[in-house]
């Protein structure tokens, strides 16, 4: 956010535009200054374009506020509304240069951003975690124990894929809920609901690891309430979340362009209930062929073991077409942040 800044301001009231310097302090509203500074201003209005120009001295001595111009700056370009010739609000984060930059220099393309970079990991992480890694992670778990029940380092292999994929959810989420922290310096009382969402799915996340740490083992009288308790939290942390990007999807800091984004998130969330609900009616219907299979012993030990060899292919190629599905959900999010 700004703060003790150079600004220059073009002011449209009525069709007529005003330029006027004056200086930013934090959130305060801008202090005009005298125009004295100023020469050769001229402005345009065309196409419901507004452009404006001026000179001034590259150092101002007898003039406060002003900066010296023979050093290098970052550059903010904001726009809002203006009503009888005062400003408000910018309605979307300014764009800023990526670096500092001597104005005085020849005009060259130097590039720009309307989210800082911090911000930008803040959202790409959010997605990373709960679009992808946890998505996956929650299918394991719920239909791939049977897939995958080999040890592997000590535990099942859908067990350790699972466990890999949460700890890397939560991990993002940790590094992800800082960063904002971090660029404000403290709470930010201006993005809404977010922050209050984020919070929650940060203290389920770090609640569903502490349950995780104190798993009882498998025939334990307590394991049942764990499992339902495991699966509330985590499933409470997956809603939330993704209301929580809904949201953050259209604050000043991120703004991710166009509707495009609200409903390539609706796609999303429809692919993953799809998939699951895919899932629930094949181990359905996978239990049904089992149970009215031939009472012959043989016959059934034979029928079962190519029943689930072919459960297990249909659900190994659901898994495939399901996570490159979210692949693609997840690479326009972070093709589109990346291009803010």
């Amino acid at each position: 956010f700004q703060g003790d800044d150079d600004a220059y301001m073009c002011i449209r009231e009525d069709q007529i535009v005003h330029i006027q310097p004056s200086r930013l302090t934090g959130r305060s509203h801008p202090i005009m200054d005298s125009k004295d500074s100023l020469e050769d201003m001229a402005w345009r209005l065309a196409d419901g374009v507004m452009q404006c120009s001026f000179r001034r001295n590259i150092t101002l001595p007898g003039v406060k506020n002003r900066f010296d111009l023979n050093a290098s700056y970052y550059i903010f370009l904001a726009g809002g509304a203006a009503d009888d010739g005062r400003i408000h609000k910018h309605s979307k984060q300014p764009l800023i240069t990526y670096g500092k930059y001597n104005v005085t220099g020849s005009p060259k393309n130097i590039g720009g951003s309307h989210s800082l970079l911090i911000l930008k990991v803040h959202g790409a992480l959010m997605f990373v975690a709960w679009m992808t890694t946890v998505s996956i992670g929650v299918l394991i778990a719920r239909f791939f124990k049977p897939v995958w029940p080999k040890p592997l380092f000590g535990d099942a292999a859908w067990f350790q894929v699972h466990r890999g994929l949460m700890l890397t959810t939560s991990a993002f989420t940790f590094i992800a809920f800082l960063l904002p922290f971090i660029y404000r310096r403290g709470w930010n009382w201006h993005a809404g609901y977010h922050p209050f969402l984020g919070c929650t799915v940060m203290i389920l996340a770090v609640l569903q690891l502490l349950l995780a740490a104190f798993r009882p083992p498998s025939h334990d009288p307590r394991r049942q309430m764990f499992n339902w308790t495991h699966w509330s939290v985590g499933t409470a942390a997956r809603i939330i979340a993704v209301a929580a990007i809904f949201l953050g999807m259209d604050l000043p800091g991120l703004d991710l362009p166009g509707p495009w984004k609200t409903y390539a998130m609706i796609g999303f969330v429809a692919w993953h209930v799809g998939t699951e609900i895919v899932l629930e009616i094949h181990a359905y219907q996978l239990s049904r062929k089992v149970e009215i299979l031939d009472d012959d012993r043989i016959q059934i030990l034979q029928s079962c073991t190519v029943a689930e060899a072919e459960g297990h292919a249909f659900k190994k190629m659901v898994l495939a077409i399901y996570v490159c599905g979210n692949l693609t959900f997840l690479t326009m999010f972070l093709s589109a942040i990346n291009h803010l």
